[in-house]
């Protein structure tokens, strides 16, 4: 299993990844709006893969997710395309 966290400019985008990403069986995930260095506000599992890639903004937020080494690759497409960045 794997820890990955996405930055994302906006809410509805981070919404949307989100919603998709529960369909295709992420096994836990959390959203954390307006997220900016809140990275206190993860359970222990999230560990040392923190990233945030945001300024700062109020519309901004990150999604901390824990998936399948397998589905990797498609959690990763799944996040690019809806603007999320790794």
């Amino acid at each position: 299993m794997e820890t990955l966290t996405a930055a994302f400019r906006s809410r509805s985008e981070m919404e949307q990844a989100a919603d998709a990403l529960r369909k295709q069986g992420v096994i836990h995930l959390m959203m954390c709006p307006n997220g900016a260095g809140s990275d206190h506000a993860y359970p222990e599992w999230a560990g040392d893969s923190f990233q945030s890639g945001l300024s700062g903004g109020q519309d901004e937020g990150l999604l901390q997710l824990l998936v399948e080494s397998s589905r990797r690759r498609q959690v990763e497409d799944t996040i690019s395309r809806f603007g999320g960045i790794l």
